[in-house]
């Protein structure tokens, strides 16, 4: 073996060696400069150090290393702790063997690690010139060629690591100001320097391992495509924090990166078309110089450029209409290959008709959930309580933004209080929580807002499983064109829904909670006039005191005491009912004073009823119901008369069907006795 192969054996040896610890520890200079010193390191070189120590890189080259130790791996270390490689070619650069050698140790390593970066500068020499030993380049290496004391091999080295980085894109200067060039130099370093990473949080639960399969679901190694990932989930979930871990490992991969926070709120003032564009190419380019563009049409345009000639890692977060994507004019085509576009939303149709791969964030399992709760209650205290930590982990249900706003509140109360303060939050979901959650609800349309409610207010009550084609069956309106199945999904596409295996409603609990707290905030003082009632205490009160108002549309709640001081009439002032649940535990809990009264429900839609108390039907005026079902009822009698078109289940034999048609319920669909 030569004295070369055994140089060269050494060198990758050494950085072998050194891979591991460099690869996880952050660059120790910005930039290693590569450079002939004796061709123009006193002229331009120097003027490209002052630069950029005034633009606060910090910096390194060969003059720079320490003195008495292993020159050539100290060598080593100094390339492999920068973060980019800026290598000045001059008219002398091929004469220095130095040089040359350094050069193959640059591109060894920018090789190696994906995040390196390397800047050619062609100083008073073409590309050409480089890519092809020609020119000024051309007699040097004639000489190296001949050189008995050189082996052919090193020189062949040299020769690929010129053609590999005259290859690359770089800066060029033949004629024209030198001082003007430097600043163009220092100009293109900033704008490919490691983006800024983001501080991701204090307690880091579970993110390593989402953003691991969140980098995974990237394929980054499919370096010829362009690929858009949506991150979904609801508010408070953690798909932002999740996002921005990703981005600090992924960005130094890239040509350009930009983390476009909040995309929600920016679109909320009037131009937004205009800003939204503007505040994207100044995340891209690290300047606001495009503060005087005017109109939407001027952004797309130098988007399309910017994004067309680099590889991009683009994080637009918060996005929650697809109106905003088009201002951007996102279209994967336009992207250089091997970018990345990442999504964060509540909603699926924000995306439009953008190709995309899903991740859907999942939420923090129980283990998860008492580590994090843990850390932010209770580090260093060795007095805890395992039953109040187990309740808050149980109600938190998994969403990380719940329990950091708990555990900040809890904090500002002594330890005796908090379980007064946990059963408050049961009932009155905290202020930072609810704001949070009803982001999404809050961009509902009027019909979606009422079917919502409707669902996390009745059909998702805690006492019965409600199937999806019940509620479509009940609140299916041809009259008005309200189809339930298509708006039950855009509520799935907006995570406020979802919809079990068999077709059975799922809400978390913490998004229930949050439409009844909007319904509780109609009126907190007077619940007979809130449009819905599911409270045992609100119920009792509004019944027994006959404060129900025509603004009460539905009624979900299971008695177990007696009930004998309610009338008929406290349901009669409540005309607008469309919707009534009621499990009595049994027949005489509950006892009407004026069984002759009539109830006019026009509205109602639905009524299940459990140990209905009363004989017959005759009292209830029902023209609009859909489906009635009435468990272990003291029926003896439907009504007077038979209605067309009805279907009877008759689960008891006393029931008896009058022989004449008095009333016609042509909407009945079901009715279970």
């Amino acid at each position: 073996m030569n004295a070369f192969s055994l140089f060269k054996k050494k060198r990758d040896q050494c950085s072998l060696d050194d891979e591991l610890e460099s690869s996880s520890k952050s660059p120790k200079n910005d930039i290693f400069i590569s450079y002939s010193f004796e061709d123009i390191g006193k002229t331009f070189i120097s003027h490209l150090r002052s630069a950029l120590i005034r633009n606060s890189f910090t910096i390194s080259d060969h003059t720079m290393l320490p003195v008495g130790q292993n020159m050539h791996l100290e060598l080593l270390k100094a390339i492999e702790e920068s973060e980019m490689y800026v290598v000045v070619f001059s008219p002398d650069y091929a004469s220095s063997v130095r040089s040359l050698d350094e050069l193959v140790d640059i591109m060894d390593s920018f090789n190696k690690f994906d995040e390196k970066k390397v800047v050619p500068v062609f100083y008073k020499v073409g590309p050409s010139d480089v890519r092809s030993q020609k020119g000024p380049f051309m007699e040097p290496f004639q000489a190296h060629q001949t050189n008995t004391n050189l082996d052919p091999l090193r020189v062949q080295e040299w020769r690929q690591a010129l053609k590999d980085v005259s290859q690359l894109s770089g800066l060029t200067l033949q004629n024209g100001d030198e001082a003007e060039f430097v600043l163009k130099v220092v100009e293109e370093l900033e704008k490919m320097q490691r983006p800024q990473e983001f501080h991701v949080t204090d307690h880091p639960v579970g993110i390593a391992s989402r953003a691991e399969e969140l980098i995974s679901t990237l394929r980054l190694d499919q370096k010829d495509r362009v690929l858009v990932v949506a991150v979904f989930g609801i508010s408070g979930i953690g798909k932002t924090t999740i996002v921005k871990e990703v981005f600090n490992r992924s960005a130094p991969s890239f040509d350009l990166s930009c983390f476009l926070a909040d995309i929600h709120h920016i679109c909320k003032v009037p131009n937004w078309k205009v800003k939204l564009p503007k505040a994207f190419i100044s995340c891209l380019t690290h300047e606001n110089r495009f503060s005087i563009m005017s109109n939407h049409n001027e952004g797309v345009s130098k988007i399309r450029r910017l994004v067309s000639r680099r590889k991009v890692l683009l994080v637009l977060d918060d996005v929650d209409h697809f109106q905003q994507l088009e201002s951007l004019d996102i279209c994967p085509k336009w992207f250089y290959e091997g970018s990345r576009i990442i999504l964060t939303t509540r909603d699926k149709r924000s995306l439009g008709n953008i190709q995309c791969i899903p991740y859907h964030t999942m939420l923090l399992n129980r283990r998860e959930s008492l580590n994090l709760f843990t850390r932010l209650m209770f580090v260093g205290d060795s007095h805890v309580n395992p039953k109040f930590i187990k309740e808050v982990v149980s109600r938190a249900g998994g969403i990380p933004l719940v329990l950091k706003v708990w555990s900040s509140h809890f904090k500002q109360y002594e330890r005796e209080q908090w379980p007064s303060i946990m059963e408050t939050l049961k009932g009155i979901p905290h202020g930072d929580v609810q704001k949070q959650l009803q982001l999404s609800y809050d961009s509902l349309t009027p019909r979606l807002k009422k079917l919502f409610l409707d669902i996390s207010c009745f059909f998702n009550v805690d006492s019965e499983t409600v199937d999806k084609d019940l509620v479509v069956k009940v609140l299916e309106d041809e009259d008005s064109r309200f189809f339930p199945n298509n708006e039950i999904q855009y509520l799935v596409d907006k995570s406020l829904v979802e919809i079990e295996q068999g077709g059975f409603f799922k809400m978390h609990h913490a998004i229930r909670e949050m439409g009844l707290e909007i319904v509780r905030q109609e009126n907190e003082d007077e619940p007979g006039q809130r449009t819905r009632l599911w409270d045992q205490t609100d119920v009792m009160r509004v019944l027994t005191e006959c404060s129900g108002t025509e603004a009460v549309e539905s009624i979900s709640v299971a008695f177990f005491k007696d009930m004998h001081d309610v009338t008929l009439n406290a349901f009669g002032k409540m005309s607008n009912l469309r919707l009534i649940f009621v499990w009595i535990h049994r027949y005489d809990s509950l006892s009407f004073h004026d069984e002759t009264a009539h109830l006019l429900f026009k509205k109602l839609k639905y009524m299940h009823w459990f140990h209905f108390p009363f004989k017959s039907l005759d009292n209830f005026d029902m023209c609009n119901v859909v489906v009635l079902t009435l468990t272990k009822s003291r029926l003896e009698t439907l009504w007077e008369g038979i209605k067309n078109n009805i279907t009877v289940q008759v689960n008891w034999t006393n029931v008896k069907v009058g022989a004449e048609q008095t009333k016609c319920y042509k909407n009945f669909k079901m009715i279970q006795i």
